[in-house]
């Protein structure tokens, strides 16, 4: 967006810059013209008018004083074109009409704009008739203040189409960089919850336990937070693949996480994407971690199906323990999962079934 400013910041100076070279350049031809601006006679008339002309030029185009004032400019510029053509019997005096007029259009409001053209156009169209300019004279200069009208107007259109498509494109960025954010933050959600949570009540326990000197005790559950901090590391791994867009091994995975549950693979195995890969995994994940939670005990099962049309994942618990007294946590895990499902595409449910409790993720791949 900044570099987007300094670019339109150096665009604007350089077109102020080449209205005000163009002045030069006519001022000069003025001069070298009969009959002359000086001191005397008509030379006097002539520098007076040339004189406003060239501070209307000045004022409209680097805009002093206030925008409000344009308009103003911009008409005394083109009046004093009908009076140095009056005054000089033609020659350049229309070159500040065509500068009024493609300043307006680059400024100005096109009706007002418009208006502007019109009145100026046949002023100076009165004043060649009236000093006797031939009729192509007069078609001519008219002609180009209309012609510029259009091209100053097509000009500002495109130049206005071109910023409304810029900001459209930074919205779009700005969206997808909420978007990568939402992603990361479950990603470290459903690493961090999961690793450091158990991490944490390990060493609670082994702490209690030594205060205790249950030494022995201690250094089980000192092993198993080892096991677990090493486990974490393995998903941080694993996070940092998916968000490089490396492909998920769903079915290795799965059966690795229900390895003490009953697993079951349906229809040809295909490649998923990352994303819809890492939310089948992460729902999977969620489901077993609160049956352990609410349902330690029950029968579970974790069904892999690759339909035509889409991939379902169902996990369910059942036996002995009965259902859990309520399924996912209401926080930040349900979100993220229903979350993750909606971005691929795809649909997540959670709830009590017939037999137990169960969680039902579906999305194309």
């Amino acid at each position: 967006m900044l570099e987007q400013l300094l670019t339109e910041r150096r665009l604007s100076r350089y077109r102020q810059l080449r209205s005000l070279v163009v002045l030069t350049i006519l001022t000069v031809a003025m001069f070298q013209d009969d009959p002359r601006p000086g001191l005397t006679g008509r030379g006097v008339a002539l520098l007076a008018a040339m004189t406003v002309a060239a501070a209307a030029w000045v004022a409209m185009t680097l805009r002093l004083r206030a925008p409000r004032l344009q308009p103003y400019s911009i008409g005394v510029c083109m009046a004093m074109a009908v009076v140095l053509t009056l005054l000089r019997h033609g020659s350049f005096a229309g070159g500040y009409a065509l500068a009024a007029v493609t300043i307006a259009a680059s400024t100005l409001p096109f009706v007002l704009a418009a208006i502007l053209t019109g009145t100026g156009a046949l002023l100076l169209a009165g004043a060649y008739a009236l000093v006797g300019a031939p009729l192509e004279t007069v078609v001519i200069w008219s002609g180009a203040m209309v012609l510029l009208l259009l091209l100053g107007t097509i000009r500002r259109e495109r130049e206005s189409r071109a910023e409304q498509e810029q900001l459209l494109a930074d919205e779009q960025a700005k969206a997808a960089a909420l978007a990568e954010r939402a992603r990361l933050a479950r990603e470290i959600h459903d690493v961090l919850a999961h690793s450091l949570s158990a991490l944490s009540l390990q060493l609670e326990t082994a702490a209690a336990l030594l205060e205790r000197d249950r030494a022995a005790d201690a250094a089980v559950i000192v092993d198993r937070a080892g096991r677990l901090a090493r486990d974490g590391l393995t998903e941080t791994r694993r996070a940092v693949s998916a968000l490089r867009g490396d492909p998920v091994p769903l079915p290795e995975l799965l059966r690795e996480l229900a390895s003490e549950h009953e697993f079951t693979l349906v229809g040809a195995v295909r490649d998923l994407t990352a994303e819809t890969g890492l939310a089948f995994y992460r729902s999977a994940q969620e489901a077993l971690t609160n049956v352990r939670k609410h349902a330690p005990g029950s029968r579970v099962t974790v069904r892999l199906e690759y339909a035509a049309a889409d991939v379902r994942l169902r996990v369910r618990n059942t036996g002995p323990a009965g259902p859990p007294t309520t399924g996912l946590s209401s926080g930040y895990g349900l979100q993220g999962l229903r979350e993750r499902a909606e971005l691929a595409g795809g649909t997540f449910a959670a709830g009590p079934c017939e037999d137990g409790w169960q969680v039902d993720v579906r999305m194309p791949g």
